[in-house]
């Protein structure tokens, strides 16, 4: 990416990013899960959820220098796509995200889509004339509320066969309170994974199971869903990457942050059976989110590295498979993309 803004890491986050995170990735990284958009085009909230609340929007500029200032002197590519959620304006989030892609040739666009929210031939459209790698699966749901949602109310069959005919990229947040643990979670995508299997369904925050004991009892099912992906956003605890390299290839697991998510200081940690992220700095009240002082931190893409260094390490897999984690694995699934006719 070409610097456009000067960075500015404090001189002990050099230090670190020097010592610690530049050794263990390589020079070109591809980040498989991040998020651009604009505030006029997400309606209002009407529930006033206060989750995972950080940015009113995330505007290309704003992406590219948090980008710069994270991942100094670093070939970044990405996947994006707009803001998921009830309120937002689909159509215009994807219309922002192919005007971004079109000025910056190292960002990758997939559309969010819900079940039945577009017609065939505009997704079509999207796919063939403006660059679409797929979808980003919209969230019907606010805040915690997604108990009683199942995937099949988030994405249907007539969108599934599109992406089976053109072999895209199908990035789905799980619902459920019991995450990629849920039987029926399990089933449906066991089912669209088999039904459409030129279809390529990443699990976006590693199904969401970002505590060891939920790995463990959901990544049996995945073993020979070989068209079925994990990404890294937001995953912090080595011992999940580690159960998920000991059980799939390493092919299927894919890095990504989750920007802007992951610009904050701070780390994603387990609590008795929930996630809790501790962070220093100044960022809006949200749930499951504490404000800690007196304690030294980094940015949390930079500990999603450093979990899957030990998680890879734990699992014993090669150096080189280690590092396609972090370019190859997704380089290689978009060019699969459109048949491999990219």
């Amino acid at each position: 990416m070409k610097k456009v803004f000067k960075s500015d890491l404090k001189k002990i986050d050099i230090v670190f990013y020097k010592n610690q995170i530049l050794p263990i990735i390589p020079l070109k990284i591809f980040d498989f899960h991040t998020h651009i958009w604009k505030k006029q085009y997400i309606g209002e909230n009407k529930q006033k959820g206060k989750y995972l609340v950080i940015e009113k929007e995330n505007r290309i500029a704003k992406f590219i220098k948090d980008i710069n200032n994270i991942f100094p002197n670093i070939d970044y590519n990405a996947i994006v796509f707009g803001f998921p959620s009830p309120e937002t304006n689909l159509e215009k989030n994807n219309d922002y995200i192919f005007y971004c892609c079109k000025k910056n040739n190292n960002l990758f666009p997939l559309m969010l889509i819900g079940k039945n929210t577009h017609l065939p031939e505009r997704i079509i459209y999207r796919i063939k004339k403006q660059g679409f790698y797929g979808y980003k699966v919209n969230i019907p749901w606010y805040g915690n509320n997604y108990g009683k949602i199942n995937i099949k109310d988030m994405i249907g069959d007539l969108e599934m066969r599109i992406a089976d005919e053109f072999s895209l990229i199908v990035l789905l947040h799980v619902p459920t309170e019991k995450r990629l643990e849920d039987k029926k979670v399990q089933q449906d995508i066991k089912q669209y994974a088999q039904k459409y299997p030129n279809a390529k369904i990443v699990l976006a925050h590693c199904g969401r199971c970002y505590l060891p004991d939920q790995m463990k009892k959901s990544i049996g099912f995945l073993k020979n869903l070989d068209n079925v992906y994990l990404d890294t956003a937001m995953v912090m605890d080595p011992q999940v990457i580690q159960i998920v390299l000991e059980n799939i290839d390493s092919k299927r697991l894919l890095f990504a942050t989750d920007f802007p998510i992951a610009k904050m200081r701070g780390r994603r940690v387990y609590v008795k059976n929930h996630w809790v992220d501790i962070v220093v700095g100044k960022y809006p009240k949200s749930q499951y989110r504490i404000f800690a002082k007196n304690i030294d931190a980094v940015f949390m893409a930079w500990e999603i590295i450093l979990a899957i260094k030990r998680g890879s390490e734990m699992a014993g897999i090669s150096e080189n498979q280690y590092r396609k984690i972090f370019y190859e694995n997704g380089i290689t699934l978009l060019k699969s993309v459109k048949n491999g006719k990219i």
